[in-house]
């Protein structure tokens, strides 16, 4: 079914904008599925008449939905719902450069490891299983101009992918969350990060080639989906000698305070 057979729910007499209001609804074909990753969506025209409100309105309540990095405008060919690719992974998830650099290059990435495992009582709890419930268990490097700078632990549980292997996860054509959108059909669109300084024990002192006990940025990142479904649990073990954090943020709805 179409969007455009949809009846949608705009009170001319609330206090909510009605750009708010078209742009909740339109998230909310998103969250039901009823727009899904990489999907063009109505052009203006066709949403001005589904809605029956300007332009203009139209064109703030999309705007708002791009900026909040659900939707994408290509040049030419109209407004996609995202999708996750090598480019979103750069500008969505990937928040390092070089130092004295704001370019973002698209990392080096080397497996490590493949596991399964039980979950921990915390693993569980975040990811909403029982304790002990399986769960695949991945260790990854990342590098940028040849030097390994980050080993990426990523939890996720084994119920929620089927059949995934070491073999696919190795082979996999694009990014992990791609992975997960097109053979899972899971799309992430949430994350939320804590960060903190730490040491480096004996098993990230080697990976990374550096020191014992060299400091290091520890990056705790919880990957949600359009349901506020916890999908993943990512620790990154970031030394940063050479390159920084970078992460830029849209305040769609007034100035943080």
């Amino acid at each position: 079914m179409s969007i455009t057979d949809l009846k949608f729910n705009i009170d001319r007499d609330s206090t909510t904008p009605l750009w708010l209001q078209i742009r909740n609804e339109l998230f909310n074909c998103l969250y039901r599925d009823e727009l899904r990753p990489g999907q063009l969506i109505p052009n203006e025209k066709t949403l001005v008449e589904l809605f029956n409100v300007s332009i203009g309105t139209i064109r703030k309540a999309v705007g708002v939905l791009e900026k909040e990095g659900f939707l994408i405008r290509k040049q030419g060919l109209g407004t996609f719902v995202f999708q996750h690719d090598n480019s979103s992974f750069l500008f969505e998830y990937f928040h390092f450069a070089l130092n004295g650099s704001d370019e973002k290059q698209i990392p080096t990435v080397e497996f490590i490891s493949f596991d399964t495992k039980k979950a921990t009582k915390d693993e569980a709890a975040e990811l909403g299983i029982s304790p002990r419930s399986p769960v695949f268990q991945i260790l990854n490097k990342i590098g940028l101009n040849k030097k390994f700078y980050i080993v990426d632990r990523i939890v996720i549980d084994q119920n929620k992918f089927p059949g995934l292997t070491e073999d696919i996860f190795k082979n996999r054509s694009n990014t992990i969350y791609n992975l997960y959108q097109n053979k899972y059909n899971i799309f992430i669109t949430n994350c939320s990060e804590k960060l903190k300084a730490i040491t480096a024990d004996e098993k990230i002192a080697k990976l990374l080639n550096i020191p014992l006990h060299e400091p290091i940025l520890k990056i705790n990142r919880i990957g949600q989906t359009y349901h506020n479904e916890t999908i993943e649990l990512r620790t990154s073990y970031v030394h940063t000698s050479d390159i920084e954090y970078i992460h830029s943020h849209n305040s769609t709805f007034g100035e943080a305070i």
